[in-house]
């Protein structure tokens, strides 16, 4: 296993466009190309707008106390900007571990060989990635890292969520997903550090939202309206006492201050475009408490067989 020191707010962060190793094409840069969610506007993008408002989302993020390390632009995937999709990340005892994610669609599978060599390259032990779909933005941690919340219908299977707590060594709670603009977990629910769940009702089935209020580490559950769900008021960042939004979205402000939080907003608004924001475009190294490494090894070993006999 590789070792090293992370902090605790840690986050893998991707360019928006390539390193200057080959002469430059169409295919270098962040763009919407497809339409892989509704609310994808293939075209739409105004790049130097897009470059602007990435860095000062990286500045922001550093001024509010978060570390990040990046992770080069994958020619031709244009949706690789969003980091957290690629994998689940963790610290745990000093070793890093990376439980690479396999995407729905095609369009994003073209990612993961080089997000897996990048990632190994950063000094982490990369799982390679189940046969059945996660991705990292369905994906909750809970608060100290006992445990995840697992959205899926959309984009994840439920049967990751077995995937999902061999690799974490902790319980995993699915919670259905029904609402198709709110696909990945992360545009429809936030877990602060203090376990307040800030959640759209309207994005879950009626028993995934008992679930989620039965789940050991949720302290509250405070609703959110789906239109402040819609213009990405939920896929935040959290960094200490500050809160980064990817839009002015003033009801969840308001929340975020009764919590007793710092909401700051950055315009994002060039990769809503792509159905993504804060949250999409960073992968937190989560920190995990200690656990027997034979006990993991064990459980890795009774998931794989698990899934060839599926």
């Amino acid at each position: 296993m590789h070792t090293g020191h992370i902090a605790p707010a840690t986050f893998a962060v991707s360019q928006v466009r390539c390193e200057k190793d080959h002469v430059r094409s169409r295919d270098c840069a962040y763009q919407v190309a497809w339409n892989i969610n509704p609310h994808m506007k293939p075209g739409a993008v105004a790049w130097r707008r897009a470059c602007t408002q990435h860095r000062e989302f990286l500045r922001t993020l550093r001024k509010a106390g978060g570390t990040f390390f990046e992770l080069p632009f994958v020619h031709g995937a244009f949706d690789s900007v969003f980091a957290k999709d690629n994998a689940v990340l963790v610290s745990q005892e000093g070793e890093l571990r990376a439980l690479l994610a396999t995407m729905r669609h095609g369009q994003r599978r073209n990612e993961q060989l080089a997000r897996a060599r990048w990632l190994s390259a950063r000094g982490f032990d990369v799982i390679e990635p189940p046969r059945v779909h996660i991705e990292g933005g369905d994906v909750a941690m809970l608060p100290a890292g006992r445990g995840a919340l697992l959205g899926w219908g959309m984009r994840s299977t439920q049967r990751a969520a077995g995937v999902l707590e061999a690799f974490l060594s902790a319980p995993v709670t699915p919670l259905e997903l029904c609402d198709p603009y709110l696909y990945h977990l992360d545009t429809a629910l936030t877990v602060l550090s203090d376990g307040t769940a800030l959640v759209c009702p309207e994005a879950f089935t009626p028993e995934s939202l008992r679930m989620l209020a039965r789940t050991e580490g949720i302290q509250q559950v405070v609703p959110i309206a789906r239109e402040d769900a819609l213009a990405f008021g939920l896929n935040l960042v959290e960094v200490g006492n500050t809160v980064i939004i990817g839009a002015r979205v003033p009801r969840v402000e308001a929340v975020l201050r009764g919590l007793g939080r710092r909401p700051v907003s950055v315009r994002l608004d060039q990769f809503h475009l792509a159905g993504g924001s804060a949250a999409c475009l960073v992968a937190r190294v989560h920190t995990l408490p200690p656990m027997n490494a034979q006990r993991f090894r064990e459980e890795q070993q009774q998931d794989e067989a698990q899934q060839l006999s599926a």
